[in-house]
């Protein structure tokens, strides 16, 4: 079965208000009165893009939704409210299709004033911390080849696994134990799950099998499956839907992204047709060096090469995940800093029954990836709260460190001291409190 003709792609994109800060309760709650009139503004400008027609109706959680039909009456899209944003679901379609049915979309986000992206004071546009998830799957059973071939979803959940870069570059900022898009090893019983991998292994070393039912019940009691927030997600690789559902992709924003984020899937899986799935890997220094954006960017671009990837057009995932802090007066020259990305400190969660539908972060825990492009240079820090800092370390063209940070609002300002052998060349100062230089 070539995957190409097969399998298909549909997306769960959010949008927001780009001065979403401005109406109360719209990225927490979801059903708001402004949120139910772009969504229905939405809805309707979608409908004009296809010539069809807005059918009010009810979703899973007996929300209203807006259901988009064509021109022929087909229901193409699915208008909803989530707690952190408007989502929309998208018709399930092959590869070459997927552009394509993106751009009505953007359009018609665009005509209502809707953007998938939180604009924040400090000139960062980060993600929506809405719910977006790419699921794969097929038309039908007949033609769904992750039903046809199950092994292959078992085969890139191990990969996916193994390879972090292709992870969390892509997510939100929900990263960590009780995020919205774990991995298996950031979730209770990682060895229960590794062990079940190699029994999994261990069949089909033997000439063994599975069918893809046998496969959901195979792995039913692992946290590949008993725990939905996961990246990938098997929730729903059960009857009738026998899909991979992948959490770990932040709103898109544009329909050249639809395509980018299909395409690499598409190549991970044709790849692993004719491997064996891989043991699950134990990652050193998980959540430290293996989490900034330098090691991260650094990886992904060895991978891509072996693969024939285009990095430098992913490159932009990369830089919108660790965004660089560049507002306020007195800014360095020689000295940068990107916003970093540490496991979230969860104060308070909310359920509608089994499912997270909001969630209390304190932000006063930060990461800063503090860097320069001079090799022969040197960079100090002090901060209050200072929880760690890394050594300074060179990959590629840069040299960085990172520091873990409980800011201290009454003294939130970190001193950045660039040096030359051994002489401060520049003293810069960084409020963490408004994300700004001073």
């Amino acid at each position: 079965m070539k995957l190409r003709d097969h399998l298909t792609f549909g997306f769960e994109q959010t949008f927001t208000l780009p001065d979403w800060w401005t109406e109360d309760g719209f990225t927490s709650v979801s059903d708001t009165p402004k949120k139910r009139e772009k969504m229905l503004e939405l809805a309707e400008e979608l409908a004009i893009e296809l010539s069809g027609e807005v059918k009010e109706s009810k979703d899973i959680w007996d929300h209203m939704q807006y259901e988009v039909t064509d021109s022929e009456g087909a229901t193409q899209f699915y208008v909803t409210m989530d707690p952190g944003s408007i989502e929309v679901k998208t018709p399930p379609c092959l590869i070459d299709e997927v552009e394509a049915m993106a751009v009505p979309l953007f359009s018609a986000s665009e005509r209502s004033g809707l953007v998938p992206y939180r604009n924040w004071w400090y000139g960062v546009k980060s993600g929506t911390e809405g719910g977006c998830h790419v699921n794969m799957g097929g038309h039908t059973l007949e033609t769904n080849p992750l039903y046809q071939m199950p092994e292959l979803v078992v085969k890139y959940a191990a990969y996916i696994h193994n390879r972090p870069f292709l992870h969390w570059p892509f997510m939100g900022v929900d990263v960590g134990p009780g995020g919205n898009a774990m991995r298996m090893d950031e979730k209770d019983d990682f060895s229960g799950v590794k062990n079940r991998f190699e029994e999994y292994r261990e069949l089909y070393a033997n000439g063994g099998s599975l069918s893809a039912s046998e496969t959901f019940e195979f792995f039913e009691q692992t946290n590949l499956i008993n725990d939905k927030s996961s990246f990938p997600s098997l929730k729903k690789f059960t009857k009738d839907l026998f899909l991979i559902e992948d959490r770990g992709q932040e709103a898109l924003r544009s329909p050249e992204e639809f395509f980018l984020v299909s395409e690499l899937r598409m190549q991970i899986l044709e790849n692993l047709k004719n491997s064996k799935c891989e043991t699950l890997k134990s990652i050193k220094n998980l959540h430290k060096e293996k989490l900034t954006s330098f090691e991260l960017w650094k990886e992904f671009k060895l991978w891509a090469k072996d693969f024939k990837i285009d990095a430098d057009k992913f490159e932009r995932f990369f830089e919108r995940q660790f965004p660089v802090l560049s507002m306020g007066e007195n800014k360095p020259e020689n000295v940068f800093i990107n916003d970093g990305r540490r496991p979230r400190v969860i104060t308070d969660i909310k359920k509608r029954g089994d499912t997270i539908i909001s969630k209390t972060i304190d932000t006063s825990y930060k990461r800063f990836e503090i860097y320069t492009y001079d090799l022969a240079a040197d960079i100090e820090v002090e901060v209050a709260g200072l929880e760690y800092q890394s050594e300074l370390k060179t990959v590629g063209e840069n040299q960085y460190l990172y520091v873990d940070v409980k800011y201290d609002q009454q003294n939130p300002v970190m001193d950045v001291r660039f040096l030359k052998d051994g002489e401060i060349i520049e003293w810069s100062k960084f409020n963490i409190h408004n994300m700004m230089w001073e």
